[in-house]
This record gives structure tokens, C-alpha cells and sequence, in this order.
């Protein structure tokens, strides 16, 4: 009973976090909460000796959310960017992470941006998206 009770209310969780999803996901969102997950689950299952798989679930989980979060900063950054033609910079000063968008170039509807992910003072991704330019 315990562990329908669990199923239930892991099933209950991820349809209530699908529904807070802002936009549509992208290619990027879903890389990121992959990697991020995998990560997630290898860093809980190491942390959680005693039981490893309940350290999986909830390092995959926590990690896939960490992942669709910053992807969609990055996704909101870009297109900030393209409407406005210039650079944005979003900063989180509690963990010291910024994410900076560039408009590269413009073509029709469409404008490339590139995208870089710092930690501290030290750049951890770049992309280069494509974005609508409204």
C-alpha cells in the first residue's frame, strides 16, 4: 500500500510541475533536463548509501527540474534579445549565475542569438538559438 501510496504521488508531481511548464519546450529544454537529470540521479544514488535508488529518483528529479529551469532562462534571454536588438543579461546573485544573449544576425521572421551560461566569472555553455524576431 505504501508504495502505490508513492507511485501516486510521484505521478501526481510530475503532471503538476508538466502544467507550470511557461512555453513550449525546445530542443534545449529537453537536453538540459536530460543531462541534468542523469546527473541528478548518479549524484543521489552516491549520496544516498543506505538506498541508492530512492537517491536516483530524487537526484534525477531535482536535477531535471534544475535543467528545464535554466533552459528556459536561456530560451527567455534569447528572445528578450531579438525584440529588443540588443544585449540582455539575466544574473541570479544567490548563486552567482548569469546568463547573457547577443542578436547575431537577422533574417526575415527570425533572429540567431547567441547565448552564454556563466558561473561566477567563468562561462560554462554557449548556443547559438534561433528565435522569433517580433
Amino acid at each position: 500500500m505504501k508504495v502505490v501510496s508513492l507511485w501516486v504521488a510521484a505521478i501526481l508531481l510530475v503532471m503538476w510541475t508538466a502544467g507550470c511548464v511557461p512555453g513550449p519546450t525546445t530542443q534545449q529544454h529537453l537536453e538540459s533536463a536530460t543531462w541534468l537529470g542523469v546527473v541528478g540521479a548518479g549524484v543521489g544514488a552516491l549520496i544516498d548509501s543506505k538506498n541508492p535508488w530512492r537517491g536516483a529518483v530524487i537526484g534525477g528529479a531535482i536535477g531535471s527540474l534544475a535543467g528545464y529551469g535554466i533552459a528556459e532562462v536561456s530560451q527567455r534571454a534569447a528572445e528578450e534579445a531579438a525584440r529588443r536588438r540588443q544585449t540582455v543579461t539575466y544574473h541570479n546573485p544567490n548563486t552567482n549565475e548569469w546568463v547573457q544573449a547577443d542578436p547575431v544576425s537577422y533574417q526575415g521572421q527570425t533572429a540567431t542569438v547567441r547565448t552564454r551560461t556563466y558561473q561566477g566569472h567563468q562561462m560554462t555553455n554557449e548556443r547559438y538559438m534561433t528565435v522569433p524576431a517580433y
